[in-house]
């Protein structure tokens, strides 16, 4: 373990420019940025549904974000070329990138409410986002779901009008720490986590309820977002030796992180949430491999509906996915049966604070399974494990 520490006090990894950080962009007529007038895309049919979309289109998180905005539409296009909402409501999409920053998708979220109208918004990724916007629907009054942000505090904020279609941070990490402590025989972990409000959250679960399941935490280790180096976090856990290390971060750095272990001969079981991307083997390649994810989805599942939106998302886009992508899939289609459900009893779907009730009384069965929402608007579904084996991924706990 000294030579180890003695390594990461000499090398400083650099990656290159392309692993620092993905970026995708959409069509000159698919995307809005930040709070900029909405393009020919986001043109409003009179007489539609205006449903917002709010994501990270461009900077370090984009990559999730155009995950997102594809299966959000895959979706809406599915249910206009049937005739729209009921047959007859045609959806409109109306998407703004929040660049994965608070400040920025707040004014994006101040767009979809003040100048588009829309009835509902699909959003954000990030939870520090869903945070920060979600006030804003709040007092509007219309109905937000998030299909990424697992932040706890999203839907222990008392807000009625915010929904997770994601698990929290505490059921991943209960799911992690159960798996490790049942299957793996572990006593001692380390966590290694992004100072966000996503990784911030994970660490202060994992602190609470670490002894329920009969674990140390023997060192805890803070990054930012953006970072490249973590040979001092990397020394200081190598030192602590941990029979597993926690991961609550994003692929970018994650994948960095993996490959730096890779180099200064850090080998420890690494599991945890945040970074079930494709892009993640995509920068970290073989040093990734036997990594483990909590995940509440994956196409390595054989279930029926799982496979037909699997085939349906690879034959549009031929690209991977993580998550989010059938979880805002079924977000569209969750906010669709409330409508029409609305509709049915001779309600006012234009009404938030009507259309909510119907949205909180959910049964919806879709890519993600039976989703339905608790008094806080959460969901609560079976988790799974993965484990990336040559760069595919593989159910280890699950199905």
């Amino acid at each position: 373990m000294k030579k180890i520490l003695a390594a990461l006090l000499e090398v400083s990894l650099c990656l290159s420019t392309a692993a620092c950080g993905s970026s995708v962009s959409l069509s000159e007529s698919s995307q809005s940025t930040g709070a900029d007038t909405a393009t020919a895309e986001n043109t409003a049919v009179e007489g539609g549904f205006n449903l917002g979309l709010i994501c990270p289109l461009s900077g370090s998180s984009a990559v999730s974000g155009q995950i997102m905005y594809n299966a959000t539409k895959m979706a809406v296009d599915e249910i206009n070329a049937a005739g729209g909402i009921n047959g007859t409501i045609p959806i409109n999409l109306i998407s703004v990138d929040d660049e994965g920053v608070p400040a920025t998708s707040v004014t994006a979220m101040q767009k979809l409410v003040e100048q588009d109208k829309v009835n509902a918004v699909i959003g954000a990724q990030a939870s520090s986002c869903t945070l920060a916007n979600m006030e804003i629907t709040k007092a509007a009054q219309i109905p937000q779901i998030t299909p990424a942000s697992s932040n706890v505090a999203v839907t222990e904020s008392g807000n009625p009008y915010i929904y997770q279609l994601t698990a929290t941070d505490e059921l991943h990490m209960r799911n992690v720490m159960s798996y490790m402590t049942e299957e793996q025989g572990a006593t001692t972990f380390a966590i290694l986590y992004e100072s966000s409000d996503f990784g911030t959250g994970g660490y202060k679960i994992a602190s609470s309820i670490c002894g329920e399941y009969g674990l140390e935490m023997v060192d805890s280790e803070v990054y930012n977002a953006g970072d490249t180096d973590f040979s001092v976090p990397l020394g200081k856990i190598g030192e602590a030796d941990p029979d597993f290390l926690i991961f609550w971060g994003y692929h970018t750095e994650v994948a960095m992180i993996c490959r730096q272990m890779q180099q200064y001969g850090i080998d420890l079981p690494c599991i945890g949430q945040g970074y079930n991307s494709p892009e993640l083997t995509t920068l970290g390649g073989d040093a990734v491999n036997g990594v483990m994810i909590s995940t509440a989805f994956d196409a390595a599942n054989p279930d029926e509906k799982v496979q037909e939106f699997d085939k349906k998302y690879n034959e549009l886009y031929n690209d991977g996915y993580d998550q989010n992508a059938p979880q805002s899939y079924d977000a569209v289609y969750i906010i669709k049966d409330a409508v029409e459900r609305c509709m049915a009893d001779g309600k006012d779907y234009t009404d938030g604070a009507v259309l909510n009730d119907y949205i909180r009384s959910t049964q919806w069965q879709g890519a993600t399974g039976l989703t339905t929402f608790d008094e806080n608007g959460r969901m609560d579904k079976e988790l799974l494990i993965i484990a990336i084996e040559d760069g595919e991924h593989v159910i280890v706990k699950g199905y």
